[in-house]
């Protein structure tokens, strides 16, 4: 009987064996920086989750049950995120930034509570017209298995697909578009 064993001290890893090119989330390949399978995220703001679905637009065909059934995520200020609600007569879009917001005399206030790779949170306190939080919510969302899980506090669950539809503004097919604050088309 042989027995044969093997030391960590033993293996060596070659400068030109992770040269593939670091890929975000969007497809965009950094060619000058190879990718890390030792360093998952490379850096800490990259293991955020606006971070890694920057740019990403998710639908829900099957949401009825909601204003805005697509949804944009955005890694810049003042918007982190965008809602659609693309239709044949008329199209609404509107956009969220952390902090206070006020469009059209109404006030609501988002505090992001978690920011990781494949997990984001943010509370939602709704003011109306008054000083006063008239009610409060978690938004919850999480990508498991290349899908998008939504969930809240007030007991809402839905599941978001990767959407394939043209956002851009000139070529989305409807008679009227609203944007409200914040809208984000490409």
């Amino acid at each position: 009987m042989i027995i044969f064993s093997c030391f960590k001290t033993e293996i060596l890893q070659f400068e030109t064996a992770n040269t593939d090119p670091a890929t975000f989330a969007n497809g965009q390949q950094l060619p000058t920086a190879p990718r890390s399978y030792l360093n998952f995220c490379g850096a800490p703001k990259a293991c955020k989750f606006l971070f890694k679905y920057d740019d990403t637009i998710w639908a829900d065909s099957g949401n009825y049950y909601s204003d805005f059934s697509d949804v944009r995520f955005l890694n810049y200020d003042p918007y982190f995120i965008s809602f659609f609600n693309i239709d044949k007569e008329v199209s609404y879009c509107k956009g969220w930034k952390k902090g206070e917001n006020t469009y059209d005399g109404i006030k609501w206030n988002i505090k992001i509570k978690k920011d990781e790779w494949d997990e984001f949170w943010f509370d939602y306190d709704y003011y109306g017209t008054s000083d006063e939080i008239e009610y409060s919510i978690t938004y919850k969302y999480e990508v498991i298995d290349s899908l998008l899980h939504f969930s809240n506090t007030e007991g809402q669950e839905f599941i978001f697909h990767p959407s394939d539809k043209n956002y851009l503004k000139d070529f989305v097919d409807t008679g009227e578009i609203i944007k409200l604050q914040g809208c984000s088309f490409y």
